[in-house]
This record gives C-alpha cells, structure tokens and sequence, in this order.
C-alpha cells in the first residue's frame, strides 16, 4: 500500500511507497530555521554494524560474476604480447596496392581530392628502421553475395524523448509486424538498418507512422480492453508516433571495390553512411545482450552479474568498470574493426545509504556537503523492494524510481525541516484507515503502514517525486541499479584510482581484447553479422613500423643525446637563462598546520631554491621576504578570494612580478582563485607547488629544477633547443602555430561556455608561444570566425614585434580536438579565418605565407604492441619513442599517421594521430614525421619528450587555464549563470598576455 492522500495539515500526498511532503511546521527543528542537530557529532548515516566496508578506502577489486576481476591480475608482469619467434607479416597486397595508389597520387592534380579538398598523401615514409608492430585492429570480411543494407531513419512526433525512453520505444516499435522476417540492427536513437526492404508503405516513398505504447521490459502494456477512464488516461500518456522513412541502401562491396582501387579518384560517395550502418551492426549483439551497459553509441560495459563484469572501487560513491570501445573505419584495400579497452566511472550499485556514506566520508556534514551530496545523487535511479506489487499474471513489477533530490524546504514543500533533512524531521499530514488525520513523521510512517524499523532515521531522505510533488524515501529503503554513468568530473584521489586500474601494460590489453574484448563484442557468435554478410577476424592485425631517429638536443655549450625519449639536467645550463628581478615567494597555510616553524626556515628554502636556479644559469636578485597568508578551510572560494587578492595586490605595489607560492594541498578551489587573480586581475606571474613536495629532501634537488623550468619560460628564456637543421624546411621564417578548443564537462554549469586558446612561436629554435585565450558557446565544435582570425593576428603582430618588424612566410598549424568527422568542417568554418587574418596583415593575396594544417588527435582508440623485446621499451615493454606507422591501418587517400614519440610513464603508450588537411609548404611524409617528431623533444617544461606535439600541448594547456578561470562554472556543480558580460571572457592581465603564462 502506497501513502495515503493527507488531510488537515496541508494535504500533502504519498507517491510510489514514500510519504508526500508536509504543507508546513511539525520538524523537530521547532521552525527556526536551524540546519538540525542530527549531522553534527557522531555519524548521523551510520548504519548499526558501524562499518562502512572495504569499498569505502578504494581501489578495491568488485567481482561481477564468476570472471570477476581480481587483484592478481591486475599486477601480472609485463611481456611482449604474442610469440616473438612467429610474427605474423603485414599484408603484403596491402602494401603493393599502397604502393600503386600513392604513386597515382603524386601523379593527379595538385594531390587535392575534388570531393572533400582535403590534402592527399604525397608518398610513404622510409626514414626510420623498419619493425613489425600488432594494433588493436582485425579485418572485417565481406562475403561475395553480401547483400545491399537498408537504412531508416526513425523519429519521434512530435516531440523527442529521454535516451531511456527513447530506447524503450524503439524496442517495442521493432516487435512491429513490418519488422519480421528481417535482420534488424539499430542505434536505438535515429536509425534503423536491415538486410531485407522493410514494406513501410506503397508508393514512391517508403515510410510509415506507427503508433507504440510505451512499457517497462518486465511489465505488460495496457490492455485494449480496458476501457475505463483510467485505462485511457494511462494509454495515451504512453502512446508515441514514431516515423520510420526509408532512406535507401548502401553497399560493402561497393566500397571494398572503392578501397581496392588503385586510381586515385576512386570514390565510394555512400563511404561514410555504410561506416555508420556498419556500427550499427556491430554494436547489435551487445546492446541486446543481457547485463551490458552502452555508453554513447560504441562503448560497452559488463555489468551486475556477467561474468566478465571488472570493478575497482574509486572511493566517495564511485566504481571503474572495464569495457570495450568498438569502431569500423576504412583503410587501403580492406574494412577494419577497431577494438580497444575503455574504462569509465560509474555510480555503485546497491544500498543508496551504503553509497552516500562512502561519498561524504565519516566528517562530511558541512550545509556544502550536503548540497555537494544532492548534486551527485540527482536524477539517480533506484529500486525498492519494501513494496510487492505484481501484476495481472501474478509477475512482480519493479518498484524503480529517479532521486530528484534530498528534502529541500521551501523549495519542494511547505516545511520548515532544514536542507537534507531526515526520516525524523520531514513530516506530513497522514490518513488512517480509520479516517483520523495526524502529524507523522517519515520514521513514523514506514513504521505505522509497512511495518519497517528504519535502522538509520538520522539519514537524510531522498525526494523520489518532484518539486512541486514530492515522495520521501529513506536511503535505507533503497537500492542502486548497476550500470549507471557518473558523467560527473573525478576528484583528484579518484583519478588517481582511476589510472591505478585503467594503466596496464601493452600485452595485458592486448590479451583483454583478443580475449575478452571479442567476447563482449560477440564477434564470433553474432546472427547479425551473419545475416549481413560479414565476419571479423580473431586475431590483432600486424602492421609496418619505423623507429625514427632520435634528434641531438642544446644546452648552453653542451649538447644532449636523449635516451629512450628522456635526459636529465645533471651539469647543464639553460640555453637562454632569464634575468629574474623582482620576485618572491607566497606561502599559502591552513589555520593551525603551519608548513615553516619560523620565517627563517621559510628564507632557507627560499634561498636553496634560488642557489639551485642559478646554478643552471637563470640570473636572479634577491626576493622580498617570503609572504604567509592563512585560510581557515582550503575549499572555501570566497574568503580564498579575499585573501589572496588582498596579498596580490600588497605584491602589486612592491612591485613584484613573479611568484613561488606554496600550497597546503592539491587543491582546484585554491589553485584557481590564485591562476585567476595573478594571471588575470593583477598581472603576477605565479608558479604553484605543493609545500611538501619542494620541502621533502629526497629528490628535492630534481624537483626544483623541474620548478625552475616554468620560471624560466616564463620570464622568457629558453631552457633547451636544438638545431634548426632539425627541423628543416623550417626556418627562421617560420611560425607555428596551436590551437584547441576545450568543452564543458558532465557536471558543469548549463550555461558554461567553451574554452578556445590560441599559440604561437616567436623565435627561430621553436620555444617560446605567447597565447591568446577567448571563451564561446559552450559545446561549439568550431573556433568563432571573428575570435579566430583576431586571435591569428595577435600572433603575428607578436611575432613580427619580436623578428625585426617582418612576418613569417611559412605557417604550419596544429590543430587539436578534430574529429574524423570534422575535417571538412574545419576547411570550411576555421580556416577562411587564416584568409582573413592574412589580408590584414599581408595585404594583397600574393603575399600570404604558404601554410599547411595538421590536426593532432590525442584521445583515439589506436595501440600498437612490439613484437620484440629489443623494439620496446620501460618496465611496461611499450613500443619504443620515435615509432610511427603510416600504413596498413592510415586513411586510403589521407595524408595521415601515427607517431608514439613518447616513453610511456605507465600503461599502455597512446599515438597520437596526425591528419594534414592542407599542405601548401609540400612536405612530404618524411619531412611532417620527422619535424612532429623533433618538436616533441622541444617541449619547454619536461626534460622527456611529449606524447603530442608542443604547439597542440600548449593551446590545451591554455584552454586548461581558462577552466581555471571560470572555477565555478566549469569545475563545480552549480546553477550560476554563465554571461560573457558580467564575467571573464577573454585575455589576459597586460604584463602577461605576451608571456607563456599558462604554464
């Protein structure tokens, strides 16, 4: 039995089990306004056992099912992947058909397809020594009397539903007559494929609107012949109009004969419809299996009780789940599946209690918790048992709700209970079978009509109803169903969780997806596949790889030989050491935890740190007096605010331009407020670094040095170079330039915005890129035209100011963030801005710099695994640096590759992926590998090279920079309106704007 409807007090009303709000007074609270008792003190959660598990410290291991993951494999060694002695060669007809294409290209006209404008491929790499390396691809196979597939789009009318909803639809609508007899796939979003014509309709244009009722999957929808009013009501609530159209087919053997073509113009104009409906399949066997989660259209996640189903425990409410990444894409000759690992974080599943005590942890009870608390619990699904209800057949339904919040006063009731209130203090008015009305409270109330003694009253209740009609269930009562994204930004311990078990090394993925991967994917036992005609092969696909050689690095007078992709400072001076003035160092305390016992221990580590600079050459005065502010609580935003502004600003008129500032913690409330005010309000240079780290005597001499290359960049020196034969053609002529643009995560203001930076080199060794830094719509793809072409010329003036008042000739541009997708996008949003910016700066056409684009992308799903213990590196046995592969696995037609540059710190190394769009320096394929290549080893403030190219790495360094700024709206889960008028939206503090400050 369901709450009854109250009376008297208000009337407020119970909803799915849960008691309904009260219409005023009755808390335990007396109606003062007073936050409540019941959180300070002891545990107000703790459940009568007094444990909150292993789960709560992290990093725990979580079975699923019988194949649940476990510890031990998790630190299994480190080997090569497969048997080195029987390599599997690369496909040779691959290689001649390779071969034969780029030679027609080099050929055709202006190497510039008429489709898509985008740059071709000038001919394969060979500089390098030759390996053989396995990738996380497998062929896919299409059967010679493989039939045509058909393609629908489908449509809601007339409005769109929830993701949930929508799915739940599409499931029901595909039990429709029209559908059977046909293999059937779907995305359960927008389309539909199938090998077989549907009927939709007759005449010319095949389609149809079917009417479907929605209900659960455990559940019966309502019967036609229930004709009560009820019964309608219910009915057409639930009814949709779905619109299914035909949109036509596409054929694999159309484009396998496109791919297998050796002319240059040869095209396949449905390539990018037959990809999609190839994920479609693809992802069939998955998405209908049982105890699988999908994430986006292509990610799929074991969960609950399968038994491949691997957890680990990121602590505060969450849980990693290992899953698997699947895509088809084309290459020369031939269809390929990409499989890889994925790793996400998910909410815990089961008791909702047990899952908010782990999240606040066992102090955790401040109002801003709490609120924190709410946010990370809104729009949560939960199940609960206390309640049977079965249907006509005598089948249980599920009894699933969605937490719309905590109790809320004056917001979602007339109650005077304070935020978050408990099982004690909501109350409201309440009927009894007998017909009297009192006053209950919601402990009262599951005692009364369900017989339940709640263990932990002192909890706060959830809202399972809405604002305006709410249903208060004890967490209690409730249990978390499995498969649930936390679509929510990771803090700092959670993080480091997170890479604790998503790091493995290259042989373990390797062997999770061969093994587990294919699995999941139900590559071998798939119906569908069958159906379509295709099938994918078991085994990792080997492609060609070369090891490029490794560039000679310059400190003033000695030169560097990088091994393995790293080198140390041991007895070297910076190339450019910079004059250091006017600086001083800030030490940021907690209220009652001093980090330096007196002021001379603070001046001894001041005075150590500028012997260790100096010591590589950076000439430094003496600085002020080390500065010490105190905060009472590191996450207070506001009185943080205060009191570093109030330092700064005493800085200010000293007359001091540069910072060391020690911190307490690894703090984002704290590291942001002091990036935003120096960086922005009062134009000091800032360097963070956590007290204890630069304090600690092993290996404080490294860490210092580390320090010491931000200052030095900073102030605009240059800590190493090399030579620029190294990099030709480029010249002294020459500016590079990186842009990125970074969005708004899962968790952030509705109204946050983008983040879009722009850099560019201004001397001649490629080491020094002042930036410009804007905010735009949030989630805009594309830089703003008019915010691009001004943030280009900046970069020109800037660097014609520091190059004797010429402009570069030659332009090369790195380009982050682009999907596969967005290649033509770009050409046609971003790069007219650099035509604009030219005629500004160079006037007649004629005199534009030549200049090429290269997008970088560093989050792909590409791995490749050494076949030999010689051609890998580190304890995790990576591929070594330097390795670039630009066959077998490369675009048909694009002028594309890959390029491991870095050693791998830990798990498995991650290529980044190179595309050149446009090309009018004509470089070829030796010539971008190898500058991209060396420029990594140029990166200012690593003594290894970088994973991406260091004009892309710092525009995202920029756009970080900028989330600093906008703390509140990019970083927290907060309501506050995001208004580029009100707020910061662009630039820098004028001291800094021609400086690397976001270092």
């Amino acid at each position: 039995m369901s709450a009854p409807r109250g009376r008297g007090g208000g009337g407020g009303r119970g909803r799915g089990g849960g008691p309904g709000g009260s219409s005023r007074g009755g808390d335990s609270s007396s109606g003062s306004g007073s936050r409540g008792t019941s959180f300070r003190g002891r545990r107000p959660f703790e459940s009568t056992s007094g444990s909150r598990g292993s789960s709560s410290r992290g990093g725990s291991p979580q079975r699923g099912g019988p194949g649940g993951f476990n510890k031990r494999s998790q630190s299994a060694p480190a080997a090569i992947f497969g048997d080195p002695n029987r390599v599997p060669q690369p496909d040779q007809n691959v290689t001649k058909t390779e071969n034969t294409v780029v030679k027609d290209l080099s050929t055709s006209f202006a190497r510039i397809s008429t489709e898509d404008k985008l740059a071709r491929r000038p001919d394969y790499g060979t500089c390098g020594r030759e390996t053989i390396v396995y990738t996380n691809y497998f062929p896919l196979h299409v059967a010679a009397q493989c039939p045509d597939i058909y393609r629908y789009a489908v449509s809601f009318q007339p409005e769109e539903q929830a993701k949930r909803k929508k799915r739940r639809y599409i499931e029901i609508l595909l039990q429709d007559p029209v559908f059977q007899g046909v293999m059937v796939a779907t995305d359960y979003s927008q389309v539909i494929v199938t090998n077989k014509r549907v009927p939709l309709s007759e005449g010319t244009h095949n389609r149809k609107a079917i009417e479907v009722q929605w209900y659960p999957p455990d559940g019966e929808p309502i019967s036609e012949s229930d004709e009560s009013e009820k019964a309608q009501v219910a009915r057409k609530k639930a009814t949709k109009t779905l619109l299914v159209e035909e949109l036509g087919t596409v054929s694999l053997l159309e484009l396998i004969k496109s791919l297998t073509s050796t002319g240059a113009g040869a095209y396949y104009p449905l390539k990018d419809e037959a990809i999609q409906a190839l994920n479609v399949i693809l992802a069939r066997g998955p998405h209908v299996a049982q105890n699988m989660v999908a994430v986006g259209q292509n990610k799929f996640y074991p969960v609950g009780k399968h038994p491949l189903t691997e957890a680990w425990s990121l602590s505060e409410g969450l849980q990693a789940l290992r899953g698997y990444f699947s895509s088809a894409r084309t290459s020369v000759n031939r269809i390929l599946v990409n499989i890889n690992v994925s790793t996400s974080a998910f909410y815990k599943p089961g008791n909702l209690l047990e899952l908010m005590q782990d999240y606040l942890g066992p102090t955790n009870r401040s109002p801003s918790h709490l609120m924190k608390l709410e946010a990370f619990l809104r729009l949560l699904r939960v199940e609960t048992h206390y309640m049977l209800a079965r249907d006509g057949s005598g089948k249980r339904i599920r009894k699933i709700k969605t937490i719309y919040g905590l109790a809320r006063s004056n917001n979602d009731s007339k109650g005077t209970w304070p935020h978050a209130a408990n099982a004690q203090q909501v109350k409201f008015s309440y009927t009894d079978p007998d017909g009297k009305v009192s006053l209950i409270s919601v402990e009262e109330y599951y005692a009364r009509v369900h017989q339940i003694t709640l263990k932990v009253p002192t909890s706060p209740v959830v809202n399972v109803g809405n604002r305006d009609n709410p249903s208060y269930i004890p967490p209690e009562l409730c249990e978390v169903l499995p498969g649930q994204v936390a679509g929510r930004m990771l803090s700092a311990n959670q993080t480091r969780l997170m890479i604790e078990f998503a790091a493995r090394p290259p042989n373990h993925n390797a062997t999770s997806i061969t093994q587990q991967g294919l699995e999941v994917m139900q590559v071998k036992q798939n119906d569908a596949l069958s159906a379509f005609g295709i099938n994918i092969g078991g085994n990792l696909l080997t492609v060609q790889a070369r090891i490029l050689p490794v560039p000679k690095l310059q400190y003033a007078g000695k030169e560097q030989q990088p091994e393995n992709g790293k080198w140390n400072l041991a007895r070297v001076r910076y190339t450019k050491p910079a004059a250091i003035q006017s600086w001083g160092c800030l030490v940021i305390e907690e209220r009652g935890r001093p980090i330096f016992q007196s002021q001379e221990q603070a001046l001894d580590l001041v005075s150590t740190f500028k012997s260790a600079l100096q010591s590589y050459g950076l000439r430094m005065d003496d600085p002020q007096p080390p500065a010490k502010i105190a905060i009472s609580w590191p996450y207070n935003a506001s009185e943080i605010t205060e009191v570093v502004s109030a330092k700064l600003a005493q800085m200010v008129k000293m007359r001091i331009g540069l910072l060391l500032v020690l911190l307490p913690s690894d703090n984002t409330v704290l590291y942001d407020t002091i990036k935003y005010q120096g960086d922005v309000r009062f134009g000091v240079a800032t360097v963070c670094t956590i007290a204890k780290k630069i304090l600690n005597q092993r290996g404080q001499a490294q860490y210092m040095a580390n320090v010491g290359l931000k200052f030095n960049l900073k102030c605009g020196g240059v800590n190493h170079d090399m030579r620029i034969q190294q990099l030709a053609p480029l010249d002294n002529k020459t500016i590079l330039i990186g842009i990125d643009v970074s969005h708004p995560v899962p968790g952030s203001s509705d109204s946050a915005p983008s983040i879009t930076g722009v850099v560019g080199s201004v001397d001649s060794q490629f080491n020094n890129y002042p930036a410009s830094i804007r905010t735009q719509t949030g989630r805009q793809e594309m830089v703003d035209s008019n915010d691009l072409t001004e943030m280009i010329v900046e970069r020109f003036e800037l660097w014609r100011k520091r190059n004797g008042n010429t402009l570069p000739n030659k332009v090369i541009v790195y380009r982050d963030g682009v999907s596969e997708g967005q290649y033509p996008v770009v050409l046609r949003e971003e790069w007219p801005s650099f035509a604009e910016a030219y005629k500004k700066l160079y006037g007649a056409e004629k005199n534009f710099p030549k200049s090429s684009l290269v997008i970088c992308t560093k989050r792909g799903h590409t791995r490749f695994y050494p076949t030999k213990p010689e051609d890998s590196e580190g304890r995790n046995l990576n591929v070594k640096p330097g390795t670039v592969v630009d066959r077998g696995i490369t675009g048909e037609r694009l002028f594309d590759f890959f390029l491991v540059a870095h050693a791998g710190l830990q798990g498995t190394s991650k290529p980044a992926h190179y595309i050149c769009l446009r090309d009018e320096n004509k470089l070829g394929a030796d010539q971008l590998q190898r500058i991209t290549h060396n420029l990594c080893y140029v990166y200012g403030r690593a003594t290894r090279a970088v994973s991406v190219c260091p004009p892309a790495y710092y525009a995202d360094l920029v756009c970080e920079r900028g989330r600093s700024y906008l703390h509140s709206f990019l970083k927290e889960n907060t309501n506050v309106s995001y208004d580029r008028s009100r707020h910061w939206s662009r630039g820098v503090h004028d001291r800094l704007k021609d400086t690397m400050f976001y270092l």
